[in-house]
C-alpha cells in the first residue's frame, strides 16, 4: 500500500472514474440482499450513481486513490424535499406497496433541504486502513455546510449490516422503507 490521496471531484463532468468501485458496491449489496435481491442485482453504475451525480449540481464526490488507482469513494448530494418528492419513488421501487414506507418520513415538515449520503464504499483490502472513516468525515463536513439543510439521510440496503458503523457518526435509525428493502437513518441538524 503506497500514500493514500483523496481528491475531491464534485464539479467533474462525470463521475467514471467510480465505474467499477459504484459495480462492486451494488454487487455486494445484491449479495448480501434478503428482500428482492433480484432488485438490487439490477442495480449498477449506470443506473444509480450517474444519473445522481448528473441530475443534481449540489453534489459531493471524493475518491480516494492508492497510486492512481480509485480504492473507494463517498456520493452525497442535497436538495429541497417538497410535499411531492415525499412520495416519489425511483422506477425501480415502483413495486413496493403504498404503505410500505418511503424514503423520508411521511411526517417530515416540508418544504426542507436535506443532504444524502448515497454511496459509500472501500475495496475489500483497503478496509481497516480508515479510508472509509476519512471518506465519511468529508461528506458529513460538506452535508453539514449545505445552506438551509435540515435533516442528513442514509438509506442502508437489507442484509449490509452498516447499520451500526452509521449509528457511530450521528445516525439514528427511522424508518423502514418498503418493507425492510432499505432502512432509513438520520441526523437532524
Amino acid at each position: 500500500m503506497n500514500t493514500i490521496r483523496y481528491e475531491d471531484l464534485s464539479h467533474h463532468a462525470n463521475a467514471e472514474v467510480c465505474h467499477a468501485l459504484c459495480d462492486k458496491l451494488m454487487a455486494h449489496q445484491a449479495q448480501r440482499g434478503i428482500i428482492r435481491p433480484d432488485i438490487l442485482a439490477g442495480m449498477c453504475f449506470e443506473n444509480r450513481l450517474k444519473p445522481s451525480f448528473e441530475s443534481n449540481p449540489n453534489r459531493f464526490l471524493m475518491v480516494s486513490y492508492d497510486d492512481e488507482t480509485p480504492i473507494g469513494y463517498v456520493f452525497a448530494n442535497a436538495f429541497l424535499l417538497t410535499r411531492e418528492a415525499l412520495t416519489a419513488r425511483p422506477d425501480w421501487a415502483a413495486e413496493f406497496p403504498a404503505g410500505s414506507g418511503e424514503l423520508y418520513p411521511q411526517d417530515l415538515p416540508v418544504p426542507c433541504t436535506v443532504a444524502d449520503l448515497n454511496n459509500l464504499y472501500v475495496l475489500p483490502e483497503y478496509r481497516g486502513a480508515q479510508v472509509g472513516q476519512q471518506l465519511i468525515n468529508q461528506a458529513m463536513a460538506w452535508m453539514r455546510t449545505v445552506k438551509n439543510v435540515k435533516y442528513i439521510f442514509t438509506h442502508v440496503s437489507n442484509g449490509n449490516n452498516a447499520g451500526s458503523f452509521y449509528e457511530k457518526q450521528g445516525f439514528r435509525f427511522s424508518h423502514k422503507v418498503w418493507g425492510g428493502f432499505l432502512e432509513a437513518y438520520v441526523i437532524k441538524i
